[in-house]
């Protein structure tokens, strides 16, 4: 990706300039603007920068006055010039000045912008990347180690100014930046800058990576980057925000990993033992840990799982399981998932009745959901759980609130519904899939549950 800073001091072109120009296309991003060359100095300092796109006339310091600071400290930086026709002497010297291409402002609106981009990518591709004097960034191999500040909220692109952090950082990524070289009194102003923040509003997290010894910086920054995408989020802990991460430890374990089936994780975690037995929720939640899905993986999975628990435990639950757009760490993930689990025992606690009698009518509702399109009889069910029918009525009605047949008979609705607001299906074929096989039979069962029959449901919904 191809940063790009745009220097103008007229705020509506540099705002102009950053919303209609298609930059993604071409591999581009506005990192930032700036009103003046002075300014522009300043933001280069502490973020990284691939081309700067500078108008020529402005305040305070001009664009060639901006360009010569640029080639003398960032000579990396490629540089394309904006102006007027009749700044055309000034033109002739960003170009002396090593200016790839310019761009004059009044055919902007007449030269389409794709045109425009595509020239300075071309000229980018041509010329390559300029060489530039030994900085940080390139003497990252020299290093045995390196201070790795990640942002913990999802797309942040921040400036790290905002922590105040010391000078010299270089950025490996958006949300990712470093340090080769780093004093015990710099690290410790970053650490007071990161745990002062309440941890339930912290964006920052502070790891040192040591055995980087043979690893040139491609492959550093390759390691900064897998390390965000696979355990960033199962390792970072509020409560101990400066970690240390062996490097050739983690490298290892990406290379001996192995893939997990989804459906499998789904099964363990939609069967009910977990929420009564402690001990097996904690095998299951490390076993979960272990594996190390993508957190956006996780959360969806979960999401998922979270509408068939409502779905099961409806009757029962004080409000529905909610699960959140994004989990910034694991050990947030966990805390809801502990919640969600409490929630639902206590919800579903009776004094009279065990955890094993409590599981075992909770494993009944599950049957009951995902084979709702067969015949089941209390006795066919109670026989699955080891239970006589006689008891099992009795405990399902009181662990529930409802009898096994009004229960049964409820969801079987609830699932007609939802075929009718979101299929096309026929009524008798609805009515063979919650398990009816007699057509007018469901149609009076429908009707004295929601007050007029499937068709009309039907033809309401529209």
């Amino acid at each position: 990706m191809i940063r790009v800073l745009i220097v103008d001091d007229e705020k509506i072109v540099r705002q102009g300039l950053a919303s209609f120009m298609p930059w993604k296309e071409f591999g581009m991003a506005v990192v930032g603007e700036a009103n003046n060359g002075a300014n522009a100095l300043q933001f280069i300092e502490t973020t990284k920068v691939d081309l700067l796109l500078t108008d020529l006339s402005m305040p305070v310091m001009s664009g060639i006055e901006l360009m010569r600071e640029v080639r003398q400290k960032y000579p990396h930086i490629q540089i394309v010039v904006m102006t007027l026709h009749q700044d055309f002497e000034y033109v002739q010297e960003a170009l002396r000045l090593g200016a790839i291409d310019y761009v004059v402002k009044t055919q902007l609106e007449k030269e389409r912008f794709e045109d425009v981009l595509g020239r300075i990518a071309s000229l980018m591709e041509q010329r390559g990347p300029l060489k530039a004097t030994p900085t940080q960034e390139d003497e990252v191999d020299l290093a045995d180690e390196i201070y790795v500040l990640y942002s913990l909220h999802q797309n942040n692109e921040d400036s790290i100014m905002d922590i105040h952090s010391p000078k010299g950082a270089v950025e490996a990524d958006v949300g990712i930046w470093y340090w080769t070289d780093i004093s015990e009194d710099e690290k410790l102003i970053i650490l007071e800058k990161v745990t002062n923040i309440p941890a339930s509003n912290r964006e920052y997290a502070l790891f040192c990576f040591r055995e980087l010894q043979g690893m040139d910086r491609k492959s550093i920054l390759q390691l900064l980057r897998s390390y965000r995408k696979s355990d960033l989020f199962y390792e970072y802990d509020p409560i101990h925000p400066y970690q240390i991460v062996n490097s050739a430890m983690f490298l290892n374990k990406i290379k001996s990993g192995s893939s997990h089936e989804i459906n499998e994780i789904k099964e363990k975690w939609l069967a009910s033992e977990w929420i009564y037995d402690d001990q097996l929720f904690e095998v299951m939640i490390n076993h979960l840990k272990s594996i190390k899905l993508p957190s956006i993986r996780l959360t969806r999975i979960f999401s998922s799982l979270a509408d068939e628990w409502n779905r099961l435990y409806r009757l029962i639950l004080p409000h529905p399981i909610l699960v959140k757009d994004f989990f910034s760490c694991w050990f947030e993930f966990e805390t809801w998932l502990r919640e969600t689990k409490e929630m639902t025992r206590l919800a579903n606690t009776k004094n009279q009745y065990s955890n094993e009698i409590q599981n075992s009518i909770a494993k009944a509702m599950n049957m009951v959901q995902r084979m709702m399109n067969q015949p089941l009889s209390a006795g066919e069910i109670a026989q699955r759980v080891n239970m006589s029918n006689s008891y099992f009525s009795q405990c399902f009605k009181d662990i529930v609130g409802q009898t096994y047949t009004d229960y049964l008979r409820d969801i079987r609705m609830e699932k007609a519904k939802e075929y009718l607001r979101n299929t096309n299906k026929t009524v008798q074929w609805i009515s063979e899939q919650i398990g009816y096989n007699d057509e007018k039979y469901f149609s009076r069962l429908f009707r004295e549950h929601v007050g007029m029959v499937p068709t009309l449901y039907r033809k309401d919904l529209k």
